[in-house]
């Protein structure tokens, strides 16, 4: 499947970039009832489009549409734009992630991710590694008082967010979940935290479907806020905190 995830990352970059009206102007509403931005709608719709033309029969749990039946025995997580925001605020962090599953997030078995803004393309199949374009990667070994981190913040964020960061030497974090855990894949940060303090703001399963594997791959670990391999339903309303790190030595320093 991964040439078909290529073709499809393909798809939405252009008919991203040749966006003309506003971004950022809201359509309507998407399967979660937030609102549906024109980018993500396009986003959505040249997959869509993409895989009725190949004739691909395989089923779409999307951000956007929610469930989508096509005959398939598989699914195609999508998230046609991670990083809505950063997109429509002028942020040059925004990405389009996929996944090829069938109802766990532990029985995916391929995971894109494209950052729409570099071109840069994560990928991996379970059981065969990961790449960033087409090169192999691997998360990186923790070095103590050098910790660089991804952490969610801002109001809707857990407290437990700023003594997370505090333990870092230096903290990052881009907006978008997807690309934030596949800094981690790749050896650029040493760990991702999310805990959220309002249910509607933690991560949807369509956002980490595939930079999940992506980083588990690269020889990291995705884990709930209590150590546990993270695996939850492919489902339009499952959600989640998280922890993705490389080197469980990065996992102790923020205890």
């Amino acid at each position: 499947m991964k040439a078909l995830l290529l073709e499809l990352a393909d798809a939405v970059q252009r008919a991203v970039g040749q966006i003309a009206e506003d971004p950022g102007e809201v359509l309507g509403r998407g399967a979660d009832g937030a609102p549906s931005l024109r980018i993500d709608r396009v986003a959505e719709e040249a997959v869509l489009r993409t895989l009725d033309y190949g004739g691909t029969k395989i089923d779409v749990l999307s951000e956007e549409a929610g469930f989508v039946r096509r005959g398939g025995d598989r699914l195609l997580v999508l998230d046609p734009i991670d990083g809505t925001h950063n997109a429509i605020r002028g942020v040059p962090a925004y990405s389009v992630s996929m996944a090829i599953g069938t109802d766990r997030l532990s029985d995916v078995e391929e995971g894109l991710v494209r950052d729409l803004v570099t071109g840069a393309t994560y990928y991996a199949a379970r059981g065969r590694g990961a790449a960033l374009n087409g090169r192999p990667i691997r998360t990186r070994p923790s070095r103590e008082g050098d910790l660089l981190i991804g952490v969610y913040i801002g109001k809707n964020a857990d407290p437990s967010a700023a003594r997370v960061a505090a333990r870092a030497r230096r903290v990052r974090h881009l907006g978008a979940a997807s690309l934030d855990m596949c800094l981690v894949a790749h050896g650029a940060s040493d760990l991702y935290y999310m805990h959220s303090a309002t249910p509607e703001t933690k991560l949807r399963v369509v956002d980490i479907a595939a930079s999940t594997l992506v980083v588990r791959e690269a020889g990291g670990r995705v884990t709930d806020l209590g150590d546990r391999d993270l695996d939850i339903p492919l489902r339009p309303d499952a959600r989640t905190d998280l922890i993705a790190f490389g080197d469980p030595r990065a996992r102790e320093a923020i205890r």
